[in-house]
């Protein structure tokens, strides 16, 4: 069953897939609010010196990202909601939660897990093994790992880090093990702001135009809503300008996956927890791949959207008969 809004013919008939039924004008007000409020956000790091790619105050401009970049979706879907004269999606949140709480922590999980082992299997098989130009290849030694960490920890720590650093592949998995812990607790928090925006508001708004283009437009304005801080180098350094097209190529797979888990589970709860645990995982990339480059390698490269994009693949197949299952409730996101 589609999760499209029938909208009726000349003839009488619907016309599947139709967007008369979308409020394009709440769309435009929501796209308004999150974009314009980050890029006034955005204009005053400028002002302060905020730079990604250097700088001794990155860490500092991260938690202004995560406390006033990342919330502006939630702040920008409440308004769309109360002018829409809806119930807001967070009174529904815990329901949904008890309800489906099984799906939400397997699918969130499984997923997490697969685009972080994919990273790594794409980067093995393209760099180590077929040395495709900008992919980079991963190392396996302390040192290589040391020598790429020391581009962003003070050189008086690289020697005790190489002194008490465990096997690579067991960091590996470590990586993959805390980012996960992260999205369910405080990266899983502040990615909520965006999911309930991104995979949650907008995603209403979206629902007559069927689920796939109605991802793939949520993925293209949710990446392109990344180009304020993609100037400042967030994420592609000084490769911002093309570093804008690639979020936006690179986020539309993973726009199909989230929006899978929330018709798999009814909530956007699943988005959220994916989305934070991924933000955590990325920075291990930086340790673990050498010679990369941020347009081509993992994880918002060609690489990375080529491993997300098999990750929505398998999170498709996984989640049908779930899917299947809610389509059959009547009130549920996908029956509707």
């Amino acid at each position: 069953m589609s999760t499209t809004t029938l909208a009726p013919s000349a003839a009488g008939e619907p016309i599947e897939g139709s967007s008369t039924n979308v409020a394009w004008g709440r769309v435009a007000l929501f796209y308004a609010i999150a974009l314009g409020m980050v890029s006034v956000l955005a204009f005053v790091l400028a002002r302060a010196g905020a730079r990604f790619a250097t700088g001794e105050a990155v860490a500092l401009f991260q938690l202004i990202i995560a406390f006033f970049y990342m919330p502006m979706p939630l702040v920008a879907g409440l308004v769309v909601e109360r002018i829409a004269g809806r119930p807001t999606l967070i009174r529904k949140t815990w329901a949904q939660f008890r309800a489906n709480w099984k799906r939400i922590l397997v699918v969130s999980a499984l997923s997490m897990l697969s685009i972080y082992a994919l990273d790594l299997i794409v980067t093995f098989v393209l760099g180590n093994l077929l040395h495709v130009p900008g992919v980079g290849h991963l190392v396996f030694t302390a040192e290589e790992v040391v020598a790429n960490m020391a581009a962003f920890v003070p050189k008086s720590s690289l020697a005790q880090m190489r002194a008490t650093m465990p096997p690579i592949p067991l960091l590996m998995v470590l990586g993959g093990v805390s980012g996960l812990v992260a999205g369910f607790s405080i990266n899983g928090l502040f990615a909520f702001g965006e999911e309930y925006g991104w995979r949650g508001v907008l995603a209403d708004e979206l629902k007559p135009l069927g689920r796939n283009r109605a991802a793939l437009i949520t993925g293209v304005m949710w990446g392109l809503w990344h180009a304020p801080i993609i100037v400042l180098g967030f994420n592609y350094g000084q490769y911002w300008l093309a570093g804008i097209g690639m979020m936006a190529v690179w986020v539309v797979p993973l726009s199909f996956l989230l929006s899978r888990t929330r018709l798999y589970t009814d909530s956007v709860l699943p988005a959220a927890i994916i989305h934070g645990a991924y933000n955590a995982s990325a920075g291990f990339f930086l340790f673990f791949v050498a010679g990369r480059h941020p347009l081509v390698a993992v994880p918002v490269g060609v690489a990375g959207g080529l491993a997300v994009a098999i990750a929505a693949v398998g999170v498709w197949w996984f989640t049908r008969k779930g899917v299947a299952e809610l389509e059959q409730q009547p009130g549920t996101f996908a029956a509707q």
